[in-house]
């Protein structure tokens, strides 16, 4: 994980220009690129809605892209996310899962629908701002113990090691629980190069994440994605979901979706990717594996696992089909096609 390819949404507001300059100092760190994108409703405005943040790409030695469209911002960042094939989207978090705030619902969308990474950041005082440096100096990883948090540990870690950061690991449970969970992490990466902390909390899981990073001083969160998958995404108390929305600090929400077919129980589907490719795999209550091409007949978007619905959903313009396939709605007219693990 390098994060090379770089989705940066942004409508030019003040609020961000933080994630403009984050966009293009960790594409900097990471020798990648940024596609700048901006959805518009005044054509004649789209120009300077994203100038500042080709500057700012510009300043940074940055290859940049913009991309700009009419469409709901939403889409056209998760259209843009797809078509790039992009390892990480950042975009301010302004009231973020606030409906009543357009930005925050276009956040919360992006967040929940996102074929990667999600980075969301804090609107910060110039003098805080990365300038020509890596913009984290101390990273938080959140860890449970499980499969889908040793694949948010592992990002973490990777991007730690890349940025030169520090890493406070926490656990928030049982003290002797907490020791061997976080003791199996941190051998478990292997990450012997990057300065580790460990902390075993107590209390509420997002509460004790957020005030370690308080107390820590770390200046971003990592955390899985799990809970935030599909109508999922609308429990309130997930722990993804308050971090993202509480912590003063900026999140990465790591994409933690199953990936491996032994995940994926009877009557469930998933996205596994196999080769170069990704299959969209639904096992049967009697345990039967249907293997489906994960991308819309549509557009080429690549569909989701919905849950609540048990359907496979495009987050792009929000075709449906059934687990085995089937169109339930369009604007698809053709079935997933069937191919092979």
């Amino acid at each position: 994980m390098a994060y090379r390819r770089i989705v940066l949404a942004t409508d030019g507001s003040d609020s961000a220009e933080t994630a403009e300059h984050v966009a293009a100092t960790l594409a900097r760190a990471t020798k990648g690129k940024v596609v700048v994108v901006h959805a518009f409703q005044r054509p004649e405005l789209a120009e300077g809605a994203v100038a500042r943040a080709r500057r700012i790409a510009e300043r940074e030695g940055v290859v940049c892209e913009v991309l700009l469209g009419p469409e709901e911002p939403d889409r056209l960042i998760l259209r843009a996310a797809e078509e790039r094939e992009a390892d990480v989207i950042v975009t301010g978090s302004r009231g973020l899962f606030r409906a009543e705030q357009l930005i925050g619902n276009i956040v919360r969308k992006v967040a929940t629908h996102a074929p990667c990474d999600v980075l969301l950041t804090r609107a910060r005082p110039e003098d805080r701002r990365p300038h020509e440096t890596p913009p984290y100096r101390r990273v938080l990883i959140a860890t449970d113990g499980s499969a889908t948090a040793d694949r948010a540990s592992r990002k973490g870690y990777a991007l730690a090691k890349r940025l030169g950061a520090e890493v406070t690991l926490v656990f928030v449970g049982h003290p002797k629980t907490g020791e061997m969970i976080l003791a199996d992490t941190l051998a478990t990466m292997g990450e012997d190069t990057v300065t580790t902390e460990m902390v075993v909390a107590d209390g509420d899981p997002a509460q004790a994440i957020m005030e370690t990073a308080r107390r820590r001083g770390c200046d971003l969160i990592v955390v899985g994605n799990r809970g935030l998958a599909g109508a999922r995404g609308a429990i309130l108390g997930s722990v993804p979901r308050d971090v993202a929305e509480y912590a003063e600090c900026d999140v990465l929400i790591a994409r933690t979706i199953a990936q491996s077919l032994d995940e994926i129980g009877p009557g469930e589907g998933g996205i596994v990717v196999t080769g170069d490719h990704k299959v969209a795999v639904y096992r049967d209550p009697g345990g039967v594996v249907r293997a489906l091409a994960a991308t819309c007949t549509h557009m080429g978007c690549t569909v989701k696992w919905n849950p609540t619905e048990k359907t496979w959903d495009c987050p792009c313009h929000g075709s449906r089909f059934a687990p085995t396939g089937e169109v339930v709605n369009g604007p698809a007219a053709r079935p997933l096609e069937p191919t092979d693990l």
